[in-house]
């Protein structure tokens, strides 16, 4: 069976201040609270926002608090972590989508990846680049704004740590071949993309991200599923139930398949680019209570006895 790992893109609560986002009263009991779920349905690998303008509000003055009591609780649980690095804080940029000043990030990153590097081994750098919201530049200022400086700052800090593509929107080909266009090959590991089709055409396009890879020679590089779900209002989520089924038990060319998200929640309401609606990808309620694929992906991530 394929390995499935929980995507946990935009839980706000994990950053939230007291009173500073909408319906979290206290962040670190989010953080809890939902980290003993992920635990309990048997996973391993959390990828997870890391806000730059929340860790660096100031040139290279950096808050680790928040960043460190996650990491600290992930490996209480046993959960990795898999960083997603994003936003350009307002003293390096117009918007959070804006790409940010190379040197700037190399730092950040840097800063970073030598802080967690006993704690982490891959880092997703940037969220849907090929996308307006996330990112206001092309893929070219996403291969030498980001993905370059990233990644060396990245393997100068740990040479073993492995650096995911920001993951597009949908098997983008076009925005792909800028990326090697552009001179990217060189400074990722892992291929990344993101789905929401919710039905098997994940494979096909799981496929044309393979072709990519095989016509600039690197078809030996894992593809990642980065984000895939469906929304589901309610608890008899039947769609959901069979897509998790269908991603993690048939074959294709997808090393990783992460589904998005735990729960149902008001995303993006503290952290940038501000953003408030409802969204029903989670295995569970807003309320925490467990939906259909909530047993179903618990089955098949379980360890075998």
């Amino acid at each position: 069976m394929r390995p499935w790992r929980y995507v946990g893109a935009n839980p706000d609560g994990w950053w939230c201040k007291p009173g500073a986002c909408n319906g979290v009263a206290n962040g670190s009991i989010v953080v809890e609270r939902e980290l003993k779920l992920i635990a309990k349905l048997h996973v391993r690998l959390l990828r997870l926002e890391f806000p730059r303008p929340l860790i660096e509000p100031q040139p290279n003055v950096y808050d680790w608090r928040r960043s460190d009591y996650i990491v600290r609780r992930a490996r209480h649980y046993h959960v990795r972590l898999l960083p997603l690095l994003l936003y350009t804080p307002t003293w390096d940029g117009a918007t959070p989508a804006t790409p940010p000043h190379p040197q700037s990030w190399y730092r950040f990153v840097a800063a970073f990846a030598h802080r967690y590097r006993a704690a982490i081994d891959a880092y997703d750098l940037w969220d849907e680049p090929d996308l307006q919201l996330y990112w206001t530049g092309d893929a070219k200022d996403y291969v030498h704004d980001v993905l370059q400086p990233g990644y060396r700052a990245i393997k100068r800090a740990d040479p073993h740590a492995r650096v995911v593509l920001g993951g597009p929107q949908t098997a983008d080909i076009p925005w792909l071949d800028d990326v090697y266009r552009y001179g990217g090959s060189r400074f990722f590991d892992v291929m990344q993309f993101h789905d929401y089709v919710a039905d098997r055409q994940i494979f096909d396009h799981a496929r044309r991200v393979q072709a990519v890879l095989r016509a600039h020679r690197q078809g030996r590089k894992p593809i990642w599923l980065g984000e895939y779900g469906v929304q589901e209002p309610g608890v008899d989520d039947a769609h959901q139930d069979a897509l998790i089924r269908f991603v993690l038990t048939e074959k294709a060319p997808i090393a990783l398949a992460a589904w998005y998200s735990l729960r149902d929640d008001d995303v993006m309401t503290c952290c940038p680019p501000a953003l408030i609606k409802h969204e029903t990808y989670g295995v569970m309620t807003k309320d925490y209570v467990p939906k259909r694929g909530f047993a179903t992906m618990r089955a098949l991530l379980a360890p075998p006895r």
